[in-house]
């Protein structure tokens, strides 16, 4: 089936790029007064798609977007309501926390939405294609083969080659993580915004968005951050009936699990992103980090950049990592224990944070966590007075 794309004019002004507006007015009130403040036309505001979500304004929030004139290509939700389906289109694993909430945000947006609203879903692009500073950008939502597909950083470089050979892309704007992050290799950029509905599972409740200008001729890309009225959208979630843990996030900015994440993205839950630009967050908010020792939180964000270096043994070890976490002949539970267990014996600060996290996500208790450390120092501890035998063997060869 041919895909529907709209290509654009060469674009010479700077780009706002956002994604997954997920019904979240409030956010998109913000972000439009930003675009606004910034002097950016809507015709170069561009949504990667998702603007029906989780939130509680479905119609206000597709209507808002049409008054702004912003463009926008369509994600999953927007071609499952366009297509009558009764699902979000997501892929999520039967039976999953995310399916089970699925199955009451999604048909609350379909009640609540319009005839006329689903009918523009339906006119939208899959993927918006244009020309800036020199690169050729294509936009899509999951990938450029299909819709759903979650793209990560930590994503396999021959995962998102597929995508740059099939779009004949230089750079890729993506969308449906819910992450902000940007992937450079082979001379292909993957640029992912982020999301505006719902926080970046960083521990706070800032939202983020996208810059895109030409500096000398050169492609320059900036991750920037807002705050909004959450409080308001989380209050309407709440008065809706919509998922509890979902309405929590908007204000913790912690995910209420972590099922579509990989290994690594799971590992910097609630450390803060800090992308070194500015944002719109207080900056005199003060953080509770370790960044005055050695170890710093933050740092563990930037465990994917190993593969700058050194990137076919960097990528190599990610994809045998993330496999190695996959549900097999241990579940995804005991292996998660393993590993905060063996993170003790290896003295690994940034592991004993992850599966401490993970270990909660997976609904492993305290008293098990503290069972699987002690079984890590029993081990370590034996294995040091183990070798006593060596040493008293010597004492012996050496005394007669």
């Amino acid at each position: 089936m041919e895909k529907k794309i709209m290509h654009l004019e060469v674009q010479t002004d700077r780009i706002l790029v956002f994604g997954g507006v997920y019904s979240n007015l409030q956010a998109l009130q913000e972000l439009k007064s930003i675009a606004e403040a910034e002097g950016i036309a809507p015709e170069h505001c561009i949504c990667t798609g998702d603007i029906v979500g989780y939130c509680a304004q479905p119609e206000e929030t597709v209507q808002l977007f049409r008054e702004w004139g912003a463009l926008s290509i369509s994600g999953n939700v927007e071609q499952q309501l366009a297509d009558g389906s009764d699902d979000c289109g997501c892929d999520f694993t039967e039976g999953s926390r995310c399916d089970v909430f699925s199955r009451t945000w999604f048909p609350f947006s379909k009640e609540q939405l319009s005839k006329d609203a689903i009918e523009w879903m339906g006119t939208l692009p899959e993927h918006l294609k244009f020309t800036f500073a020199g690169k050729k950008i294509t936009v899509v939502h999951g990938s450029y083969e299909q819709v759903s597909d979650f793209i990560f950083e930590s994503t396999s470089v021959d995962k998102k080659q597929v995508s740059f050979n099939a779009s004949q892309s230089d750079v890729i704007l993506g969308g449906h993580s819910g992450l902000p992050f940007h992937h450079a290799f082979e001379n292909k950029l993957w640029l992912n915004p982020g999301v505006i509905g719902m926080p970046a599972n960083d521990g706070t409740p800032r939202v983020w968005y996208m810059l895109l200008e030409e500096v000398e001729g050169k492609l320059k890309y900036t991750h920037r951050s807002f705050e909004y009225d959450y409080h308001t959208a989380k209050q309407l979630m709440h008065i809706n009936f919509l998922p509890e843990a979902y309405a929590d996030t908007l204000q913790t900015g912690l995910w209420d699990n972590m099922e579509i994440l990989p290994e690594l993205e799971k590992m910097a839950q609630g450390i803060p992103i800090d992308f070194n630009t500015n944002s719109n967050i207080n900056k005199n908010t003060k953080q509770n980090t370790m960044a005055n020792n050695y170890y710093d939180p933050a740092d563990l964000r930037k465990f994917g950049k190993i593969t700058e270096w050194s990137e076919e043994l960097g990528t190599k070890f990610f994809d045998y990592y993330g496999k190695v976490f996959e549900e097999g002949a241990l579940t995804a539970r005991e292996k998660s224990l393993i590993a905060l267990a063996v993170s003790h014996v290896v003295k690994c600060p940034y592991c004993i944070d992850a599966y401490t996290k993970d270990g909660l996500q997976k609904g492993i208790t305290k008293e098990e966590m503290m069972e699987a450390v002690h079984v890590g120092a029993a081990i370590e501890s034996g294995a040091t007075l183990v070798h006593g035998v060596q040493m008293m063997n010597k004492y012996n060869k050496l005394s007669h």
